[in-house]
């Protein structure tokens, strides 16, 4: 809702003489919230109503966490506009603010992320992660409140986005914990054919960030991997060079390939094809296969 809300703010700004109604779509991924049912790699619980919504002309445009989006999108879709991505980094959220050095020895920590637990134990085996699902206010209330963990690792961007509880957190440096693909990003969805809807999204798009998401998400896309496959990547253009460095992790150890690559940014998608195949060659087809039948 923050984030449609604020893509219609944009737009209204932008485009003061049309009408922007902001509708509201349940999808699998609100509905089911149990641990179970995302440990089922399962595909597009986030997106797919949407999109079902665009196919059907319900809506015009759908906006996209870009993290939870497939990088293959149905046929007749098409994302046009990414806007500027927010600090992809994640962060630690506990009642005491503590730095993630500071931890008590055995402190639990929820999340439900694959990517974070393999990263978080590489860092500190001595962690007790749980489970833990939810929008961000139940997370927050969880640890806050209720005080039934220690601490929880979140997206920076998603307290950004709702604008609280920044006063709890404290970064993790995104070289230390690789975030997601996409994470932080938005997408912007419409229907290829409509070019008068596109027209007016395109208007938001950041290049920077397109080049960035679209480079990770070719990584992803040429890995075959999926939202609960342990893989994390970090991106930044500096001058005329795209940099990545991404890794992939076991499910079960704390075994991980790694690599980086550097391009021109003008072959951000090459770059991201090209680091992908190159922790293939390292072998992450093990890791992603052992993620997929977890």
């Amino acid at each position: 809702m923050a984030q449609a809300t604020a893509i219609r703010r944009c737009l209204k700004k932008k485009f003061p003489r049309f009408q922007f109604l902001l509708v509201v779509i349940k999808t699998t991924g609100d509905n089911f919230q149990g641990v179970e049912f995302f440990k089922k790699n399962n595909i597009g619980v986030f997106t797919k109503a949407l999109e079902d919504k665009l196919l059907s002309h319900e809506i015009d445009i759908a906006v996209h966490s870009l993290k939870d989006l497939p990088t293959n999108l149905p046929e007749g879709l098409a994302l046009c506009a990414f806007p500027k991505r927010l600090d992809p980094s994640d962060v630690l959220l506990s009642k005491k603010r503590w730095r993630f050095s500071e931890l008590p020895t055995g402190a639990s920590v929820g999340t439900g992320s694959p990517r974070r637990k393999r990263q978080l134990l590489r860092l500190r085996p001595d962690l007790d992660l749980c489970e833990i699902r939810g929008n961000l206010d139940t997370r927050v209330k969880r640890v806050i409140h209720d005080k039934k963990y220690d601490a929880i690792v979140v997206a920076k961007a998603g307290l950004l986005r709702i604008k609280k509880y920044l006063k709890y957190a404290r970064a993790i440096p995104s070289d230390k914990l690789l975030p997601a693909v996409g994470q932080a990003a938005l997408g912007l969805e419409v229907r290829s054919n409509d070019k008068e809807t596109s027209a007016i999204v395109k208007t938001l798009n950041h290049g920077e960030t397109e080049k960035v998401v679209c480079a990770e998400r070719e990584f992803l896309k040429t890995l075959k991997g999926g939202c609960r496959v342990p893989v994390g990547i970090h991106s930044k253009i500096k001058g005329s060079k795209i940099h990545l460095k991404a890794a992939v992790f076991s499910p079960n150890s704390s075994d991980a390939v790694e690599g980086q690559i550097t391009k021109s940014v003008s072959q951000y998608n090459q770059a991201g094809t090209e680091l992908a195949r190159q922790l293939l060659r390292k072998g992450a087809g093990k890791f992603l296969k052992e993620a997929r039948n977890a």
